[in-house]
């Protein structure tokens, strides 16, 4: 049995737990309030989540008939095809996903409550059709907005390795434009204008140009052409990549000025700035080797700001950076989680099973790690409280205020 059959029945299996459990308690919710069995609404629930199943279940169709028909229905792109199966599915799979956790807690409640409380189910039921109904306006309409959005996240970070009549160094950091058949071309243009408008000094790609297939890699790679720093643009590959083709996306990202450091380092002088930065290949396929990061650590200069970049903020690579006393580590890969379910507290996200740097600047020691969100998407069409993102990042001196 092919890998990826696997994989979506493994996924039709848990879709079945996820919303055998919320129809359960759905139903039994609508039926205390309703006086109406159980049975009943479980029926019609049942029939509502077939409907908005319906992409896994072609999916897997689509495959063992042809397979020119299952990639269209896997990648995308076609708008029949995402308005009536695909965006159905992932706003279902939201709602279920928040509505199952909820669930959970108000069940768990409810059994303590019982201990003194009579009406314990009755506002258990409450509670749990309130949280439905209020999930069925707010998934979509977050789902939407997080979609369409680009955040601009500042991050500002103190060093004694800064002349101190420097005012800042202004460094963007950008990461997975994943263009591919779904993308919007005004959304990468706002992602790359809004890059500009920050006037950076320097600018870092921490890869994925494009989702799969060599279609979209010049236009990924003149994208990046077209962001405007003062000393240039760097980037590294990605796992998407290398998938691609991992000799195009060089050679198109050097056709368009982009400098890709490719288990590479170089050291510059920005006027009285002493700055040393490299670049890994750290993606599934390739971790960088013993030698080569032996290699690197040579190369680094002692008292220069130094920067890292690399695709995967591998909880390994980052202990190497800090280490070898970089100041910065660049990372992308993860995009925020894109679905992200934050739940008292805590943000669940699948990324999080991979790497603890998900999304945003961490104070490692001596050294910062900042992943950003990035601009594509994979898998899900979507994103969900993790928003595309550009960081700009101001190096400034430490002067007398201790910060970091």
């Amino acid at each position: 049995m092919p890998w990826i059959v696997r994989m979506l029945l493994l996924l039709c299996t848990s879709l079945l737990i996820l919303y055998g459990y919320t129809i359960w308690r759905l139903a039994w919710a609508l039926s205390h309030q309703t006086g109406r069995p159980a049975r009943t609404w479980q029926k019609r629930l049942w029939l509502v989540a077939v409907v908005l199943n319906l992409y896994p279940i072609v999916a897997i169709g689509g495959y063992v008939l042809d397979a020119t028909f299952w990639r269209t229905m896997l990648r995308g792109g076609h708008p029949i095809v995402d308005a009536f199966l695909t965006y159905p599915f992932w706003i279902g799979l939201l709602v279920a996903l928040q509505l199952c956790l909820v669930f959970l807690f108000l069940d768990l409640g409810r059994a303590l409550a019982r201990l003194w409380a009579k009406d314990a189910d009755r506002w258990a039921a409450r509670a749990m059709l309130l949280f439905a109904a209020l999930a069925l306006v707010y998934t979509p309409i977050r789902a939407y907005t997080d979609t369409r959005q680009i955040r601009v996240r500042e991050q500002v970070i103190a060093s004694e390795k800064l002349p101190a009549e420097i005012a800042e160094l202004r460094i963007v950091h950008l990461s997975d434009l994943q263009l591919d058949a779904r993308t919007d071309a005004s959304l990468v243009r706002r992602y790359i204008e809004r890059a500009n408008a920050l006037q950076p000094d320097l600018a870092f790609f921490t890869g994925d140009t494009v989702t799969s297939g060599t279609e979209y890699i010049e236009a990924a790679a003149a994208w990046l052409g077209a962001v405007r720093a003062r000393y240039g643009i760097y980037a590294c590959l990605g796992d998407h990549d290398y998938w691609a083709d991992p000799r195009r996306v060089p050679e198109s990202l050097s056709r368009h000025g982009v400098v890709l450091l490719d288990d590479a380092s170089r050291s510059l002088e920005l006027g009285p700035i002493s700055l040393h930065i490299a670049g890994v290949t750290n993606i599934y396929r390739r971790r960088p080797s013993s030698e080569t990061l032996a290699r690197l650590a040579a190369e680094k200069p002692a008292g220069h700001f130094s920067i890292l970049i690399a695709h995967q903020p591998s909880p390994s690579l980052v202990q190497w950076a800090k280490e070898q006393e970089y100041d910065l580590l660049l990372a992308g890969h993860t995009h925020g989680g894109q679905i992200a379910l934050p739940f008292f507290g805590l943000r669940l996200a699948l990324a999080r099973l991979e790497t603890p740097f998900v999304s945003g600047a961490y104070d490692v020691g001596t050294l910062w790690v900042n992943v950003t969100n990035g601009l594509g998407l994979t898998f899900a069409p979507l994103r969900f409280h993790a928003p595309a993102e550009i960081v700009l990042l101001r190096i400034v001196p430490m002067r007398t205020t201790g910060m970091r």
